[in-house]
């Protein structure tokens, strides 16, 4: 409660009727803002002398000033007047009381004394706010300010001031509640390189300026703890523990800390919570005025934020040179995150008349999101380097709404002379969409810098605003420069690239020298996918225009690549130097529905090369959809590929090229060439085609795939290595010639399996020369031969098309019959059909194979029953053999013996004796048997003489087949009598 309410309190409460009289009094004490304490042994005065209070007295130790007042204000209009001995260096003034100092007039000091002012209970600057001191100024609601030898000058719990010297300040001690500093409109101004700190428990500018050129300024909130104060011989200044609890501080509506001037100049904002808004909000330090040195170096701007960092609404951070000088960094840490939103800039830039480099930015956060038109931006307009550009957040980077993070030289159309900066990126995931650009590119004399992305998880690169402003990451060397564009390097768990986004590097200039490379190592996936809503494709390209300049090479190493839904992976030239190669190491690669991989010429330049190493596949398939409308949309130089709308693998020359077209070479487990797709190196110019060579272990072309090297100039080649190659329903492997005297390229095959259907052609014909040479080693070839010389003469060469014969056909025909080239087919010296046998169309008559010879009633005896042996049969199969050879009638077996046999274990073999046997009575083999009267069987060797009885079957002849199946016999053994 004030004074004037706590009186008229008082009064109220007494019944005394309060009148104009009294107000008149009120009036009185009232311009009495600023009264001493008696805390101090020598207290302070304070004389009134029209509308400045003088405030003299004080104790005094050694250099510094010591003030104690139970109130200090300074109303609108007055001034307060430190009447100070000119050799004190400090004057520590202390609020003991309860109220908030609110300051609307003039605070002044004598002399180049610093003045700190400590108040627990907040301090208010209001619009009409002045400071005229000759040194540094801190305003600040800590409890009490700390010296090295342990002394506290408190305004919580005031002491008196010790009889031996006091030392320098070296800390601001915070209670658990501190005051609030707040700058409402006014403008606090030091003398150049002094420091104006305002530190309390928040820290709040509506509008208002803090201005001390080539000085120091510093914001801090501070919720607890104890804050160092540290004088490095140039300026004070606060250095923070992580046991200070920290308050938020924010700047709106117009604010400004600036520190510009000829040299040095520094801020530094501590907070757990930043926020920077507002169109005309600005925190700037740098090299201003026209009296600075090139080796002048303007301070950093430093903000760190235990929380969140905001720079929205307009506001801008710059720390810039527009004279001679190095601009400063801009550095910003963020525990949480940092959002900088709707049309806010971080900046360091060398301006159009400055000498000097630019300081860069960085940034160190958990999250960055930078939207609406944000941008982060090192540039060099005159004479010096761009800083880098250096961002790590733990979590994600988020670009959105035609927001930029940049490095560059531009010259406004002047040009500017220097080298632009590196973009380095690490962070868990990052996303631009709608526009959002990452970008180093050059625009007057010298080299763009390189961007450098490492995502531990993600790159997502999205869609576009406009026609013109396509998500992307590019790095460019624009019309009139000179220099070499910047590297893309980016390393990511995956990247996806879709709806219109590109990368690029790209190089216009005719003084230009090289493109930059884009290379790209993914853990996981590579994918680039469809077309934005103004029909530009998603994109990855290196390119190169006009003379003497050199394409950029694409090198992707990853897991799976997919190009599709006419995406692009483009490195064309369009003037004198080459354009650049792309390379691809993968396990998988899928090119779809109009994706491609393109190397063009359009001048006198060579088409780069294209090399896939896919461990698994290499799928193209499909054909694009939407080329024409997109022709209609595009100038084409930049999105499109202007030989053919096909899906595939492109190493082409375009119409207007004089350069070579360039080579591809695939290595992989399987390719497949389907539904239209293709791989080429034809030249449409009058350069030579390039050449195309795929190994794997098996290749398909099927539904109109094709693999060609054709040309209207110089000839190319095809090899193809592989255990199969299977080429189905009008697919077709070229190598033809269209132009004037111009050899048909060669084709060299070795499969283990060439086979060919449904009207799928190889051929290397020449139009007006002569035809190519066709190789094939194979071990089998199937539905494919070279045409017959009887179709060769009934057709015209010229009027010969292979896929108007409705016949899979290998030909490599010339301008004449004499001109037309080789087909050579080489198979194995083993026929693998030689061991054939070819299965009789008329089959043998089974019957004539079954013997009659045992037809009832026959005399025939063909069979016969021999059985010799050591020993006879037992009684039983379950009985050991007898030891000696006995003849023994037939038995039957016990009832319960077939089940006894099968529960029986059987017998290990035993081994043979090789010991000789004595001699015995010779044994004579039986020759049949005889009957007994008893009905008994008995084996004899001589059988009696019997005349049989009639016979009763009819004898069976058993002839022996010897004919009926081609190149082999069946033979039958005959019968023993």
């Amino acid at each position: 409660m004030s004074f004037r309410s706590a009186c008229l309190d008082w009064l109220q409460g007494l019944g005394i009727a309060i009148g104009s009289g009294f107000i008149a009094f009120y009036a009185n004490i009232s311009v009495a803002q600023i009264t001493p304490d008696a805390t101090l042994p020598n207290n302070s005065n304070v004389i009134l002398e029209g509308n400045t209070r003088i405030i003299s007295g004080g104790t005094t130790r050694g250099a510094n000033l010591f003030h104690s007042f139970s109130e200090f204000s300074v109303p609108t209009g007055s001034e307060a007047l430190f009447n100070n001995r000119l050799d004190i260096q400090n004057i520590l003034t202390r609020v003991t009381g309860s109220g908030v100092s609110n300051i609307d007039g003039s605070i002044r000091a004598l002399g180049r004394a610093n003045l700190f002012i400590i108040n627990p209970n907040g301090i208010i600057f209001s619009k009409n706010a002045l400071l005229n001191i000759g040194g540094s100024f801190i305003a600040t609601s800590a409890n009490s300010m700390k010296f090295a030898d342990g002394f506290e000058f408190s305004a919580t719990n005031p002491q008196s001031v010790p009889l031996l010297t006091i030392s320098v300040p070296v800390g601001l001690q915070f209670g658990t509640n501190p005051g609030t500093i707040q700058v409402q409109g006014s403008t606090l101004r030091l003398n150049p390189g002094q420091t104006l700190a305002l530190v309390g428990g928040s820290v709040n500018m509506n509008g208002g300026r803090l201005l001390t050129s080539e000085g120091r300024i510093e914001l801090a909130g501070v919720a607890a703890g104890t804050v160092g104060l540290s004088n490095n011989g140039s300026y004070l200044g606060l250095n923070f523990p992580n046991s200070a609890v920290r308050a938020d501080v924010s700047l709106s509506n117009g604010a400004e800390a600036n520190v510009r001037g000829a040299d040095k100049g520094s801020i530094a904002i501590n907070a757990r919570n930043i926020d920077i808004s507002g169109e005309n909000t600005r925190v700037r330090a740098g090299i201003f005025i026209d009296n600075g040195t090139p080796q002048s170096q303007a301070g950093d701007i430093e903000l760190n934020a235990t929380g969140i960092v905001k720079v929205r609404d307009g506001s801008i951070i710059s720390d810039n040179t527009i004279v001679q000088g190095n601009a400063g960094a801009v550095r910003i840490n963020a525990e949480d995150s940092v959002f900088l939103d709707k049309g806010s800039h971080l900046e360091s830039v060398v301006g159009p008349e400055a000498v000097g480099n630019s300081g860069g930015i960085i940034i160190n956060t958990g999250s960055l999101f930078v939207t609406n038109f944000a941008s982060v931006n090192t540039v060099t307009q005159g004479l010096g380097n761009a800083g880098n550009v250096n961002i790590n957040a733990r979590n994600t980077i988020s670009l959105d709404g035609e927001s930029f993070v940049k490095s560059s030289v531009s010259g406004n159309g002047n040009g500017g002379k220097g080298n632009g900066g590196d973009v380095n990126i690490t962070t868990g995931s990052l996303s631009l969409t709608q526009g959002s650009t990452l970008f180093s590119g050059v625009y007057g004399l010298g080299n763009a810098g390189s961007i450098n992305i490492n995502a531990r998880d993600t790159i997502t690169v999205e869609g576009e605003s406009s026609p013109n402003q396509t998500s992307g990451i590019r790095s460019n060397v624009f019309e009139g420069s000179e220099g070499n564009g910047g590297n893309i390097n980016i390393n990511t768990g995956s990247l996806f690239v879709k709806n219109g986004a590109v990368l690029n590097t790209n190089i216009q200039s005719i003084k230009g020298k090289l493109a930059g490379n884009i290379n790209i190592n993914a853990r996981d996936t590579v994918s680039f996918d469809g077309i934005g809503t103004n029909q530009p494709a998603a994109a990855l390209s290196s390119n190169s225009s006009l003379e003497g300049v050199v394409g950029g090479d694409i090198n992707i190493t990853t897991r799976s690549l997919q190009v599709k839904n006419n995406a692009q992976l483009n490195a064309q030239t369009q003037g004198q130097g080459n354009g650049g190669n792309i390379t691809v190491n993968t396990d998988t690669i899928d090119v779809v529905n109009g994706g491609a991989l393109i190397t063009t010429s359009s001048s006198s330049g060579k088409a780069g090369n294209i090399t896939v190493k896919a461990v698994d596949s290499v799928n193209l398939s499909g054909k694009g959809i939407t080329y024409l409308s997109r022709v209609d949309k595009t100038d084409g130089t930049y999105y499109l590929n202007q030989a053919t709308p096909d899906t595939g693998l492109f190493a082409n020359t375009e119409t207007t090229s004089t350069g070579q077209g360039g080579n591809i070479r695939i290595t992989t487990g399987k390719l497949t060439i389907q539904d239209s797709a293709q791989t080429s190196v034809n030249s449409l110019g009058t350069g030579n085609a390039g050449s195309i060579e795929a190994i794997a272990r098996s290749i398909r072309l099927d539904a109109q795939g094709k693999i060609t090297a054709n040309t209207t100039a110089g000839q190319g080649n095809i090899g193809l290595r592989s255990r199969d190659l299977i080429v189905r329903r009008n697919s077709n492997i070229t190598t033809n010639a269209s132009g004037q005297n111009v050899i048909g390229g060669n084709i060299n095959i070795n499969a283990d399996i060439l086979a060919a259907f449904e009207n799928s052609d190889i051929t290397a014909n020449s139009d007006d020369f002569r035809g190519g040479n066709i190789i094939i080693n194979t071990k089998g070839i199937f539905g494919i031969a070279p045409l017959s010389r009887q179709e060769l003469e009934r057709l015209h060469p010229k009027d010969l098309d292979p896929r108007q014969l409705q016949t899979s056909d290998i030909t490599a025909t010339g301008a004449t019959r004499q001109l037309s080239g080789n087909v050579q087919i080489t198979r194995p010296d083993v026929d693998p059909t030689n061991g054939l046998i070819e299965i009789p169309l008329n089959l043998i008559d089974a019957s004539s194979q079954i013997s009659t010879a045992c037809t009832p009633g026959t005399r025939q005896f063909q069979n016969t029953f021999v059985a010799t042996g050591r020993g006879g049969l037992p009684m039983s199969p379950a009985e050991p053999l007898q030891d000696s050879s006995t003849v023994s009638a037939w038995v039957r077996l016990r009832p319960n013996a077939e089940n006894l046999a099968n529960t029986m274990p059987v017998p290990e073999p035993t081994a043979v004796s090789t010991t000789p046997i004595a001699a015995t009575i010779p044994i004579v083999e039986a020759s049949g048997w005889v009957i007994d009267r008893k009905g008994n069987i008995e084996l004899v060797a001589q059988v009696p003489q019997l005349n049989p009885h009639s016979p009763w079957q009819t004898p069976a002849s058993c002839p022996v087949s010897q004919g009926g199946v081609k190149y082999g016999k069946i033979s039958a053994a005959k019968a023993s009598n």
